[in-house]
């Protein structure tokens, strides 16, 4: 670090001129992660935000959900800070709570992801780091978590915290030159620069590179949203009771509100999280062209939180700590890395709908195929161009899948009890894919905690194989095809299910109440039984456990151990559930194609000339 000179490249004197490899604009969770990544694989990280004037806040985004867990508990290094906070044992998704004291006539997909006490699995597998990685998430509190990265980041010697500084312009080589970011001290306003070989835009949705350099993406076919969302403190659990409980047919109690819970209506969603500290994350988010009633966004907030009794008694404005809203939820990038060596990830990139969780997942997934291009390019002076391109049609693809997920659901398709169930066997088909894939990711993260230098012949392999197929529109499970047509498979099969949905709500065509409950270890909830089942019934579909043995089915008695049973469960859930989900769009379509004939019918004779 020189000090006092004058940058040619800013164009102004400056106090001080910082030697990096990469710059990170930004220092909340993702510009805090990626600067203990890049700095974990040898790299010098110059990282810049105002944090001396920012204000906490309780952003979204507090699921540790596939991805985030294993990057978290690992690059982050946040294993010391997990004990406080709340246990997250799956995802639990409704409608049908408008308007009734309780769930028993909602649709339910309930997934059981997480083996938290007191579920059998968590004395076997949770000792081990590897176990926690990929099956112990959590609900975390994001301030606080920030913090505790905040001080691994500061005590680093890789890396330059400069937390008083507003970003003023980065200035990219035309060149194989250094780029040049410049920044003002929010103290008294003394400007700075960096050199560096890298940039790396983590400020949200402020979007610094996506909007200087042209890459926002035009979303013009209708489909846009609003969020609203408040934190509230004192909330435990005697404030939900047995209406919050449910009773699988086996037995087994869950409580909802120990899932992120998902409660849908038509043209929107809320969702509710348990924190840590007996708080409380409960938002809404809804299709612009379905507004809820309300002259502004926190009335609209309150007028849907009213219409769902069974949110009565948790939350109030007494108890609100914070309430912040995105009047537009969704924005999409053309460019996640660029050939001129800069990159951009998290909301500064993308982002579509919390539905999932998968904001940060895909963030941290992005920035760690990244991470290999940049290293790759400073340590062999290789800009590798084909990862690259790779990694911009994926992720696009990645994105405009969890777009497909969400967007029929705002439709009034979510009122069918059998479109609810399809729509997210159908998601499930493709999260189930990435199990393989993510128990890879998780071996080499364990194994080398970040650092490349760490690696075996074999994790190389690893890594290697995980360069190729670590997105939703390239696991292993359907790399034959480019990540376009996965992407326009997905997106047909749920426009087919829900016009179908449509096309029976129209019509009156009315089906049983599915209760459909799955998890890691019952990856197969029985749905053969639709067409036996009778309209107008309330119905529980569970999954059986394959991994327990020495239950009443054929399959829990076979003798196959523990180990074997689960390396099953991973290999094979996705086949299962793709299967399963074919047999059952055939039913879907034949069953409503015979109703549209019945339709048609009488229209043909009443349009008959007469004799």
């Amino acid at each position: 670090m020189d000090n006092g000179e004058f940058d040619p490249a800013a164009g102004v004197s400056v106090s001080e001129v910082v030697e990096a490899d990469v710059a990170i604009i930004g220092a909340g969770m993702l510009g805090l992660f990626n600067a203990l990544q890049f700095a974990k694989r040898g790299l010098r990280v110059v990282i810049v935000d105002n944090l001396t004037d920012r204000k906490e806040s309780y952003k979204v985004g507090e699921s540790m959900l596939l991805f985030t867990n294993a990057f978290l508990r690992t690059i982050g290094g946040v294993e010391p800070f997990l004990p406080q906070c709340f246990p997250k044992r799956g995802v639990w998704m409704t409608h049908g709570t408008e308007g009734a004291q309780g769930f028993e006539g909602a649709s339910e997909w309930g997934a059981q992801a997480d083996f938290h006490p007191p579920h059998y699995l968590y004395e076997k597998l949770c000792d081990d780091k590897w176990s926690r990685c990929m099956f112990l998430d959590m609900q975390m509190v994001r301030p606080e978590l920030e913090r505790f990265m905040c001080d691994q980041v500061r005590s680093h010697p890789q890396i330059t915290l400069c937390d008083a500084a507003k970003v003023r312009d980065v200035l990219l080589d035309e060149g194989d030159g250094p780029h040049t970011v410049v920044w003002s001290s929010t103290r008294d306003g003394t400007p700075a620069s960096a050199r560096v070989r890298w940039v790396l835009d983590c400020s949200g949705r402020n979007r610094f590179l996506a909007k200087k350099m042209k890459h926002a993406v035009d979303m013009d076919d209708g489909f846009q949203t609003t969020a609203a969302w408040g934190q509230f403190s004192g909330v435990t659990d005697a404030l939900f009771g047995e209406r919050w409980v449910f009773d699988d047919e086996d037995g087994e109690k869950s409580s909802r509100d120990y899932f992120t819970v998902h409660m849908w209506g038509e043209g929107y969603w809320i969702w509710v999280i348990r924190l840590g500290g007996d708080r409380i994350s409960i938002g809404v988010t809804w299709d612009q062209r379905l507004p809820p009633a309300g002259s502004s966004l926190r009335e609209k907030f309150w007028n849907v939180m009213r219409r769902h009794p069974v949110l009565d008694g948790l939350i109030s404005e007494d108890t609100l700590l914070e309430f912040r809203s995105y009047r537009d939820v969704q924005h999409l990038t053309d460019t996640f890395v660029s050939e001129r060596r800069y990159g951009m990830v998290g909301d500064a990139a993308s982002i579509i709908d919390a539905y999932y969780s998968q904001g940060i997942s895909l963030a941290m997934v992005t920035s760690w195929h990244i991470a290999n291009i940049v290293e790759r390019d400073v340590r062999e002076h290789r800009l590798d161009r084909a990862y690259i391109d790779r990694v911009n049609d994926a992720t696009v693809q990645d994105w405009q899948i969890m777009r497909n997920m969400v967007r029929e659901k705002y439709s009034p398709a979510i009122a069918d009890s059998r479109f609810f169930a399809l729509s997210h066997l159908l998601d499930f088909v493709v999260l189930f894919a990435s199990g393989p894939v993510r128990a890879d990711l998780v071996r080499w993260l364990i194994d080398t905690e970040g650092d490349t230098s760490k690696e075996t012949p074999e994790l190389r392999a690893i890594r290697d194989r995980l360069e190729r197929c670590l997105y939703f529109s390239q696991t292993t499970a359907w790399r034959w095809l480019s990540p376009e047509r996965v992407q326009a498979i997905q997106r047909t099969l749920q426009a087919a299910i829900a016009e179908r949905a449509r096309f029976r709500l129209e019509h009156g065509i009315g089906g049983p109440t599915l209760k459909t409950i799955v998890g890691f270890t019952k990856p197969l909830p029985p749905l053969w039984r639709l067409p036996l089942l009778k309209m107008g019934k309330v119905v529980t579909l569970s999954a059986l456990d394959v991994v327990k043995s020495g239950g009443a089915s054929w399959i829990q008695r076979l003798p196959i151990s523990f180990e074997g049973r689960l390396r099953w469960v991973i290999r094979l859930r996705h086949q299962a559930a793709v299967g399963l989900f074919a047999a059952l769009y055939a039913y879907d379509w034949a069953e409503t194609a015979l109703h549209k004939l019945r339709a048609a019918r009488p229209m043909a004779r009443a349009d008959a000339p007469a004799e």
